[in-house]
Parts: structure tokens; sequence; C-alpha cells
């Protein structure tokens, strides 16, 4: 298990002074438990130390182990400084809908459902184009769905309040999770 280092929150710098080895394993504060976040997460450390030092990247359980032998302790904790900062702002990027799907077992037509009827809140929508479609993803905050990976239950108790009432009204009060 890696330690983490108050200023570095995501990254394990107990070895810098002794080895300059910075050590990173996404965990799922940082992913809500979405390998392709995690993955992401991983491209975007890997592609801050090999621009910034001459350093070897390699494999270790779960992430990766980063060793700049040829580097100072400052500017290797410089780069875990960046590292963090952009970690940070990746924590709280919108998750797509199928992402979202993934991370919660969930259909997406109990997704759509619930977004429609207010239970899962949306982070707005994101368009791209292909050729000439205009394609809409709904976008969900990931504090959200962090929320509800730590109550298992609730998932549960939505499904079972579909199954004896199929035709919820929209805009049904007191759901837990919607953004205020």
């Amino acid at each position: 298990m890696h330690s983490r280092t108050p200023g570095f929150p995501y990254l394990d710098t107990s070895r810098v002074a002794s080895e300059r080895v910075v050590g990173f394993v996404p965990g799922v504060e940082l992913t809500c438990g979405s390998s392709q976040r995690a993955l992401q997460a991983i491209r975007l450390v890997k592609t801050i130390f090999r621009q910034g030092v001459d350093c070897v990247v390699t494999a270790s359980e779960g992430g990766i182990s980063i060793v700049c032998p040829e580097t100072n302790v400052a500017e290797i904790l410089q780069l875990c400084s960046v590292a963090a900062r952009r970690l940070a702002r990746l924590q709280q990027e919108p998750l797509t809908a199928k992402m979202v799907e993934k991370m919660l077992s969930i259909t997406s037509a109990e997704r759509r459902r619930w977004s429609k009827d207010g239970r899962l809140s949306t982070a707005g929508r994101a368009f791209f184009s292909n050729g000439k479609n205009q394609i809409t993803l709904f976008m969900y905050p990931p504090d959200t769905i962090r929320r509800l990976l730590d109550q298992p239950n609730q998932i549960a108790e939505w499904r079972q309040r579909d199954r004896g009432n199929p035709h919820i009204p929209q805009g049904t009060p007191n759901f837990p999770l919607t953004n205020r």
C-alpha cells in the first residue's frame, strides 16, 4: 500500500528523497471505480513525468512506479505538484452515461428513468459531431456517483420502488442524491 503525502494526495512520495521513486495507484476516490478513468489517470501522470524529466516508468500492482535517478528531489516534487493539480481536476470531471452504468451496474433504461425523474442528477450534456449528426452525451457529477457507490442499498431501493410503481410521476420529491 502506498503512503500518501499530504501535499500530494494521489502520489506516494515516501521514497523520493532516498531512491528518487514516485508511486501512483489510482484509488476509488479519484476514479469512482472506473477502469477507464484509472487508465486516464495513469496516462496523465506518465505524461507529466516523461515530459518533465528523464525517467523510467514501470507498471506496479494497480498503478505505476516512476524512477528518476538523475533528477534532484526539488524537480521531482515540482512534477508531483503539477500531477496532483491535474489529478484533482480529473477527479471533478463529469462522468459519461456509459461509465455510470458500468460503475453502478445499472441498465441504460434505469439510468434514463432515474435521471428523468430526478433521482440521479446530471451535470449537463456534452456535444460532438459525427459527420452531419450532432451527438449528445449526458454527463453525471462524480460526487453523486461516489455517494451511490458508498450506499449500495440505494440502487436496490430504487429498483424495488420501480417494481412497485413503474409509472412514478416526474418530479417526485425526497430523493436523497439529487443536487440542490
